[in-house]
């Protein structure tokens, strides 16, 4: 294994002196505040096993084609990106390093078809790193997201009762606060403004149970079920099955920039689901069995995501601009992930029977790319795979919990 290499901010630190002045005492007071050491390390390995690949090649090879695309709209257009969490690791993964190694990955595989083969010429011609907290390093933390396919209707009225919203108008970006928390770091600020003051955004108990933004035209459609709603929320993204046998596709438009919590562990917390029962379908059975108390649980997780409607034929659009491969895309905090970057990921995976039960666990090994992001994504520890779409991937995304690792390929 290569030594860790470590990045550290030029030193900053002002002591204070004690000076003693006209028999008085005076304490001099830096004039910056004392910066904290960077929490994160970038650590180079070497993998002992073969490099392999459990997918089909042509879906590694649409998603590098897809990444190639993100990264040269970046440069050609003046859209906010994520901002990385420090000046070090964003010299260290610049984005001309990242088209770099996805052009070159994308002439190896054109150069061999051969698993062998490939794996030397990867050796030869790529490292593998890893992101880790410096004082924790840890397994990261595999889930998996999905896009799933609902009955709505743009019109209110019957069964259809839940609105989902689009982005309101008096929602307010502000550039981030210097203040911000480390798992949050580089997050601009979402707000309203109340007699021309900023105060944080609605949150979900105000939206859906209070009303905070009924009857101001933000509607977008109209849902059966707050499942439903919900579950879109997590998801980020959906098909819209219509009354009329039409299909659209709604996607992320904004966030209330509230903090997320998880209801999956809120339940785990109150005792209502073991730790082994927390999956996706678990907690679809208990919001079916009690819903008023699910009203309540979803308020606890104060994040609320608005939408828009995608013109978009291929799959929900990432957070990259791109539309996401099923398999191949993952979701991780841009603020520490090179954004559209090739990885290889190591874990284990569920195998689940055709109802929805988890039959067992196999072990997978792919290269994925780094095309989206989430609001439980914080962090270098968690990674969230995009499954696909409908309730076959819904299943599969639901179950997928597990530790494994993930490793960043950069050219020699």
């Amino acid at each position: 294994m290569a030594p860790i290499k470590k990045f550290r901010r030029p030193d900053k630190i002002i002591l204070s002196l004690s000076l003693l002045l006209l028999g008085g005492c005076s304490i001099l007071i830096p004039k910056e505040p004392l910066l904290p050491p960077e929490p994160w390390a970038v650590v180079e390995r070497e993998f002992p096993e073969p490099l392999r690949d459990d997918g089909d090649r042509s879906s590694l090879e649409a998603s590098i084609e897809k990444s190639l695309t993100a990264l040269d709209l970046d440069r050609s257009r003046s859209s906010r990106q994520i901002p990385m969490a420090s000046q070090s690791l964003a010299s260290f993964f610049p984005s001309e390093k990242i088209v770099h190694s996805l052009i070159l990955f994308q002439e190896l595989l054109k150069s061999t078809s051969d698993p062998k083969e490939l794996d030397r010429q990867i050796r030869t011609h790529f490292s593998l790193w890893q992101i880790q907290k410096k004082e924790n390093p840890r397994p990261i933390l595999l889930t998996g997201y999905f896009e799933p396919i609902l009955e709505g209707s743009l019109e209110p009225g019957g069964a259809y009762r839940y609105p989902l919203y689009r982005r309101p108008d008096d929602l307010v970006e502000l550039p981030p606060d210097e203040n911000t928390p480390e798992g949050r770091r580089g997050e601009r600020r979402i707000v309203r403004l109340q007699n021309g003051r900023p105060v944080p955004y609605y949150s979900r108990d105000e939206i859906d149970r209070q009303g905070a933004l009924e009857g101001k035209g933000y509607e977008l459609l109209w849902l059966k079920d707050p499942w439903d709603r919900y579950l879109l929320h997590i998801q980020g993204s959906g098909q819209i099955l219509l009354p009329d046998g039409r299909i659209l596709r709604v996607g992320f438009a904004a966030s209330n920039g509230r903090p997320y919590r998880s209801i999956g562990r809120v339940l785990v917390e109150r005792g209502f689901l073991s730790e082994e029962e927390q999956s996706a379908w678990r907690i679809q059975k208990f919001a079916l069995e009690f819903p008023r108390l699910m009203e309540e649980i979803f308020s606890l997780n104060e994040r609320y995501i608005f939408f828009r409607f995608l013109e978009t034929p291929e799959g929900p659009i990432g957070a990259l601009g791109i539309p996401l491969t099923p398999g191949r895309s993952v979701a991780a905090d841009l603020s520490i992930f090179p954004r559209g970057a090739i990885a290889y990921l190591v874990a284990w995976m569920p195998v689940v029977d055709p109802v929805g039960k988890k039959m067992g666990r196999i072990k997978t090994a792919r290269f994925v790319l780094i095309q989206d992001t989430g609001a439980a994504m914080r962090g270098p520890a968690r990674i969230d795979l995009f499954i696909g779409s409908g309730s076959e991937a819904g299943q599969l995304a639901g179950w997928i919990k597990e530790e494994g690792e993930i490793y960043i390929l950069l050219p020699r």
